[in-house]
């Protein structure tokens, strides 16, 4: 049977998992799709300006906001402190080893530009690039489902600085955790994080480490244990993922960001604009799993009408930079195919 790719987003037959109805046209994602209407956004949007007007200045920060220096993080930033000034945010970098300089400029840069306090959380170098390699080497660490929305490599990154965001919100009593994830990536605007949970998580990416071969007896990565034992005496805090609710265009966030002074980065990327490993990551991912590990992003922005089909596709089937995968697979230390 020829490939089938859903006339709607830009998933298609040849991705494991993924079924095109052929006479609809549709992969079943799209089949099942209901947009969030707008009158449904506003209710959201006034929901999280109650409880950010709410809990404010009642702890050392409102918001610890997941700041990587790329476009949507730096746009989400400024957009969050303009539409809520009154906000005291504490803006973390996480420096995974293969973060740009570019983009620890543009994370500085955009704290001074909305007046916020910068904290760029850094570890072991050599003990992220092992931990990535066994990440890179590794086939079973994550769930089926996890493997759709980010390689193994991401997945890990990403836990990581889950993991040490729910600490700062904790030492730092801070009410809430934005992070500037796109529709395609949470649809969800609005996550209570009950204790159970955050115990829930913490076992779970231990394991997840364990799986890889990473033993975190230091707990570099995953929640200390003494946070976890504070959390059942006091609030916990609540994620909410306001980019999901607003108006998304690349070119015009770009835009905006560079008239701020933000710089436009010099990675060869058309999925990051400030991490130097994605490129290999995701090679890394499609060699393991025949699955682009942007490709569910991409048509959660394509179905969601953020981005046109035509851009989707392009991003998508764009060639992944052989220089970068090559300074990757050095740092890493693993032969590239």
């Amino acid at each position: 049977m020829s490939k089938l790719t859903c006339k709607k987003c830009i998933l298609d037959s040849d991705i494991p998992g993924i079924t095109i109805n052929e006479e609809s046209g549709l992969c079943q994602f799209c089949e099942k799709y209901t947009p969030m209407s707008s009158e449904e956004k506003k209710k959201y949007l006034g929901i999280i300006e109650d409880l950010l007007k709410e809990h404010s200045g009642k702890g050392e920060y409102d918001v610890i906001f997941a700041l990587s220096g790329g476009k949507d993080s730096s746009y989400g930033l400024y957009k969050l402190k303009k539409d809520y000034p009154f906000l005291n945010i504490l803006a973390v970098q996480f420096d995974n080893a293969f973060i740009s300089d570019t983009a620890v400029a543009n994370a500085k840069k955009m704290c001074e530009i909305v007046g916020c306090d910068y904290f760029k959380l850094t570890m072991e170098e050599k003990l992220l690039c092992d931990t990535f390699r066994k990440a890179a080497e590794s086939t079973n660490a994550y769930s089926k489902f996890a493997r759709y929305r980010a390689s193994d490599i991401c997945n890990t990154c990403i836990s990581i600085i889950k993991q040490k965001l729910i600490e700062q919100a904790i030492i730092h009593k801070a009410p809430f955790i934005v992070f500037a994830f796109t529709s395609g990536q949470a649809p969800n605007p609005i996550i209570d994080l009950k204790p159970s949970f955050i115990k829930w998580s913490r076992d779970l990416f231990e394991k997840q480490l364990q799986n890889i071969g990473v033993e975190d007896k230091d707990e570099s990565f995953i929640l200390k244990d003494d946070i976890v034992k504070s959390i059942d005496k006091g609030a916990t805090p609540v994620i909410l993922h306001p980019m999901c609710l607003w108006d998304y265009n690349e070119d015009k966030i770009v835009e905006t960001l560079i008239d701020l002074g933000w710089m436009p980065p010099k990675i060869n990327d058309s999925n990051s604009t400030n991490c130097l490993l994605n490129a290999f990551a995701c090679q890394n991912h499609i060699n393991k799993y025949d699955i682009h590990p942007y490709a569910f992003d991409i048509a959660g922005l394509v179905r969601s009408g953020d981005m046109t089909r035509e851009e989707g596709l392009e991003k998508l089937h764009k060639e992944l930079s052989e220089p970068l995968m090559e300074m990757a697979a050095k740092k890493l230390k693993i032969e590239q195919e």
